[in-house]
């Protein structure tokens, strides 16, 4: 009889709760398909792609375009396989241009930093973030920029006002449905109101929307975009494509791109990436519209995109009841596993099912008039931030009518990853070792001092040794995600390549001639580990 380990249990528990998952939001996706219409964007767009092939001339006619927009809305993608930050999207809010305008910026495939072209991307992202913008998404924006920003594109102090519409339309939504019922029995019929296009009652959908919204604000949960467009506008906007290979290069000129990959692939991908931003457009809109047709007189001064969600903002701020809501998460996924708080922004594979971003407090969203004191960030992310060096874009126009704009054939290549590593570090602590000694600081006692100065003295070679062996256990941990290259130079040029390549490292060492490098995650150790040559350094 063959016994299982308790690790073995847990990880076969884990696997089945996300094979139960997936079945669920398969089931989802199939359910939504057979009852609504598909989703398509109301008006055409144009797509401007931002990689190594992107001119300067482009990118200035595009800073141009930009410094007369105010309104930007945002969204990311990452490789599900490799994990790393491979795409920015960005639409332009133009509510009265006959199209909209899409940014698809490949972080993955941008021209060297050196280049000429680098500084007017760069460009593009101070005059997106400057002062008097407003920046809408689903979920919290300043997490997925941290995540990028290991391409230094732009600074993480942003002066422009940044919405979660996410955590505003699940207040907003709460307080229409109250409103909705409230007015059922009024007599008086507002011909401009906007209604909620969902059905009152559908025993094929997952619930009426009273009781969906019933069972967010009780359980403290997000709306997820789907179901928002589903209960808003009683169409369905697919999510299968959520977890993709967003890093093979989308444009389809792309020398760089991955080829095992078909050009149906590629168009699928864009489909889904543009209409993640389209979509989120239509529900700003709709909720800005609602307002303005029943404008009461002394919000007359709110009138413009940007003064609407910060009068929604400031209306929604957290009570400090709030803080202590409780997380009844189990207790909703078994009457409703939809993932409804996931954020459209930022789809990796290991955050799909995590629930603690989004159960934080209201403050990140209220940085548009508050300075919240920011976490102070680690040492690791502190040496990626001053250490690497990244790749910039270039861009292709593609303008794309909604109502033809449908892939059906569609190939899905996967890549199979490391399941096991194992790795000794006896030459690291052989060849390079620091010693941070640090000094304890005691409440000295006027009466003991003489006792407590000398127990001291006693124990300061006992802490040495405890310093030195946690100074060794340390840089043991900077080396848990380790490449290896043979070396035929000096560690000088070893890190000036590395810059070249955008390695975020945390150590390098040589021993004899091999080099070992420390990275920060396993990401970037699968993802580095095939983007350098094994010559590199000889």
């Amino acid at each position: 009889m063959v016994k299982l380990s308790s690790s073995n249990i847990q990880l076969i528990s884990e696997n089945s709760s996300a094979a139960d998952r997936s079945i669920k939001k398969d089931e989802k996706e199939r359910r939504y398909e057979q009852l609504f219409p598909p989703y398509h964007p109301c008006k055409p767009y144009v797509i401007h792609f931002i990689n190594s092939l992107t001119t300067e001339e482009e990118l200035k006619i595009l800073c141009n375009v930009i410094k007369c927009t105010t309104d930007f809305i945002f969204d990311t993608e990452s490789d599900i396989h490799y994990h790393v930050p491979a795409l920015i999207q960005i639409l332009l809010v133009q509510q009265h241009s006959e199209h909209s305008v899409i940014l698809l910026i490949e972080t993955t495939h941008l021209p060297d930093i050196s280049s000429s072209r680098f500084p007017e991307i760069q460009n593009l992202f101070y005059h997106l973030f400057r002062s008097g913008t407003n920046l809408y998404s689903w979920g919290s924006l300043k997490d997925e920029l941290t995540r990028f920003e290991i391409y230094q594109l732009y600074s993480l102090s942003i002066p422009s006002r940044i919405f979660d519409v996410q955590r505003l339309f699940t207040r907003w939504f709460d307080e229409c449905i109250h409103i909705k019922s409230d007015d059922k029995d009024n007599t008086i019929n507002y011909d401009d109101s906007i209604i909620i296009h969902a059905p009152a009652l559908d025993p094929e959908l997952f619930l009426p929307p009273e009781m969906m919204n019933r069972l967010k604000v009780m359980n403290n949960q997000l709306w997820s975009l789907q179901d928002a467009i589903a209960y808003l506008f009683y169409k369905y906007l697919s999510k299968r494509d959520t977890l993709r290979s967003w890093s093979i290069g989308l444009d389809k000129r792309l020398s760089s791109r991955n080829k095992n990959y078909s050009l149906n692939y590629r168009k699928r991908l864009i489909q889904y990436a543009s209409y993640d931003c389209l979509s989120l457009m239509e529900i700003i809109l709709f909720m800005h519209e609602n307002h303005l047709s029943v404008l009461h007189d002394n919000d007359l001064h709110i009138q413009s995109l940007g003064e609407y969600f910060f009068y929604l903002t400031t209306k929604f701020s957290p009570s400090p009841s709030s803080f202590h809501l409780v997380n009844n998460s189990q207790m909703y996924e078994m009457l409703f596993d939809d993932e409804s708080d996931e954020s459209m922004t930022g789809h990796e594979l290991n955050e799909r099912h995590q629930i603690s971003s989004e159960a934080q407090t209201d403050e990140q969203y209220l940085n548009i008039f508050l300075h919240p004191v920011e976490p102070q960030p680690s040492e690791q992310i502190d040496q990626i931030r001053q250490e690497i060096n990244c790749y910039i874009s270039n861009d292709q126009c593609l303008t794309i009518d909604p109502q033809s704009n449908n892939y059906e054939y569609y190939i899905d290549i996967n890549s199979s990853e490391e399941s096991n590593y194992y790795h000794q570090m006896n030459h690291h602590q052989e060849f390079e070792m620091n010693y941070h000694v640090q000094t304890n600081n005691f409440d000295v006692i006027s009466s003991s001092l003489n006792k407590t100065k000398s127990k001291s003295t006693r124990s300061e070679s006992a802490r040495k040794r405890r310093n030195q062996k946690s100074s060794i256990r340390h840089r043991k941990n900077r080396y848990t995600f380790e490449i290896t290259r043979p070396v035929n130079t000096t560690i000088t040029n070893v890190k000036k390549i590395l810059r070249s390549y955008a390695v975020p490292y945390i150590n390098v060492n040589i021993v004899q001639s091999t080099l070992y490098m420390g990275l920060t995650s396993q990401d970037f150790k699968d993802y580095f580990n095939q983007l350098l040559p094994m010559d590199i350094f000889i």
